[in-house]
């Protein structure tokens, strides 16, 4: 066989490393963006995009993820809608009320579809409608956890705010700590409390949310002027996020998801494994990541009604912006 001239054989050398990196090297690293969440902070609320992101989902949608912690719903929104971040994670309650006060964000995606938290009370109640007279305490007025109580009560007959001395505090820590110590009968309680709770010998009165229907948790929020441009980007985030739900809830993958949740959150393997059970039980997770109108549409009038929201009653699309969701399944 004829030797190549020396010349050939030179910019081979120099060419060839250069086309084995385009080659074995994925498109998405090559031209990387950064997508920066504020979320409340590390738990079950957003496990499908934890598990994006310790699955290299992200990295392969050509995103780096960064998460940061703002410790509430409600300034997650702020900051989202002040441009510190470009997207977030709140309550569906919180984010409709606060666009409906005029903040410049928009739902863009179902991160947690039903909530996973329990009606736990004291040891001698044994059903809901032992709790007419005592005391129930929910986390405020306008909080999910007090729809949550206002509908498991009336499905039972009773008057949410009449039959009971209703009474309000912000944090499952504090209301967890006020029914341990006698000063309530009953609360709404999310895990791993809720847990430890039933585990010491409280009456667990079942999971709140199927009460209400179908009624997003916690969705995925996006400032409503960076969104328009970024629709490659979000859709990115969507697909990874979409495909981490598909992978979480398949049960082969349970041990996994569950450490995965319990190392980043810091709480223990068997609390992540009763929160695995609950989410399967309660379906908290859509493997699209759309919200219907449907949806929508009830945690609007339901704010409505409590007085959260001020009328007149807009249309859906105000509150949820659709394009990422059908754009990540084009």
């Amino acid at each position: 066989m004829a030797r190549l001239p020396a010349v050939v054989q030179k910019l081979l050398v120099l060419v060839l490393p250069i086309s084995l990196v385009s080659i074995v090297q994925p498109a998405a690293a090559q031209t990387r963006t950064t997508l920066s969440a504020v979320v409340i902070g590390i738990s079950v609320s957003i496990w499908p995009a934890i598990v994006a992101d310790k699955r290299g989902l992200f990295t392969e949608e050509g995103l780096d993820f960064d998460l940061i912690n703002s410790g509430s719903s409600a300034r997650s929104l702020q900051q989202v809608a002040a441009g510190s971040a470009q997207i977030g994670s709140s309550s569906m309650v919180d984010s409709i009320r606060a666009i409906g006060g005029g903040a410049n964000v928009k739902i863009f995606l179902n991160s947690l579809a039903t909530g996973t938290h329990s009606l736990v009370a004291a040891k001698n109640i044994k059903s809901v409608l032992d709790l007419k007279g005592k005391r129930v305490m929910t986390g405020g007025q306008g909080d999910i956890t007090n729809l949550w109580w206002y509908a498991v009560a009336k499905h039972f007959g009773l008057d949410p705010s009449r039959d009971v001395d209703l009474l309000f505090s912000g944090s499952t820590t504090a209301r967890t700590a006020a029914l341990l110590g006698g000063a309530i009968d009953a609360s709404v309680l999310s895990p791993p409390q809720s847990f430890k709770a039933i585990e010491d010998g409280f009456t667990d009165l079942g999971p709140v949310a199927p009460y209400i229907g179908e009624f997003p948790m916690m969705v995925w929020h996006v400032n409503a002027s960076w969104a328009d441009g970024h629709e490659k980007t979000l859709a990115a985030f969507v697909r990874a996020h979409n495909r981490a739900v598909r992978y979480m809830t398949d049960p082969a993958h349970k041990r996994e998801v569950v450490e995965i949740l319990a190392k980043a959150s810091g709480t223990g393997i068997e609390d992540a494994l009763k929160t695995w059970d609950l989410c399967m039980h309660v379906g908290a997770f859509v493997s699209d990541g759309a919200i219907t109108a449907a949806a929508i549409l009830r945690a609007r009038d339901t704010l409505l009604e409590s007085g959260d929201l001020k009328p007149p009653a807009v249309p859906p699309a105000a509150y949820y912006d659709s394009r990422f969701v059908d754009a990540a399944l084009r």
